[in-house]
């Protein structure tokens, strides 16, 4: 492993440890199996993508959701991940394989949960919703999401963080295409 990369990845293993150690409990072991759930497949974003399309007022922003979070898993999923190939933390780390979720399959970087949901959470502050606190409700749940992955040690933060670049990047290209 490149000595860049080792350096990063025992960060990443060390907050994933402070995460386990300090804020872990028998109740949050039980909710963000949960909150992670609403992630896979992007499905809380599509269904807020198809409640936007039946408006004429927000059909645009809701057909840039499903645009956003289509870019991100091409993106991400298709080539970041396979080009990267980055190991999960319970792989590297077995001390960190929780069994709360099952185990991802595919590689680590980027975290596919975080990039969608901040791509439709990009959109969705993008949008002109009233009244404007509302735009905040989708970045706590984006923000949610990223940090489920992080409890459950499926993802690296330097993984979220990556999630979070792509997602915001193609939220923005989805609203101005």
């Amino acid at each position: 492993m490149p000595v860049m990369l080792e350096a990063i990845t025992n960060i990443d293993l060390s907050i994933l440890h402070a995460i386990r150690e300090s804020v872990a409990t028998p109740a949050l072991d039980a909710l963000m199996p949960t909150v992670t759930s609403f992630g896979n497949m992007a499905f809380v974003w599509l269904v807020a993508a198809v409640a936007l399309a039946c408006t004429k007022r927000y059909r645009p922003y809701g057909i840039a959701i499903v645009v956003a979070v289509c870019f991100t898993a091409l993106i991400g999923e298709a080539f970041v991940k396979n080009i990267v190939e980055r190991a999960r933390p319970f792989l590297i780390d077995p001390s960190l394989s929780l069994g709360l979720i099952a185990p991802p399959p595919s590689f680590s970087f980027p975290s596919g949960h975080t990039a969608s949901s901040f791509a439709a959470a990009t959109v969705l502050c993008l949008a002109p919703l009233r009244p404007a606190w509302l735009k905040a409700v989708p970045l706590l749940g984006a923000a949610l999401i990223a940090f489920s992955r992080l409890y459950l040690c499926v993802h690296f933060p330097s993984d979220i963080c990556g999630g979070i670049v792509l997602g915001t990047a193609c939220g923005i290209a989805a609203v101005f295409l």
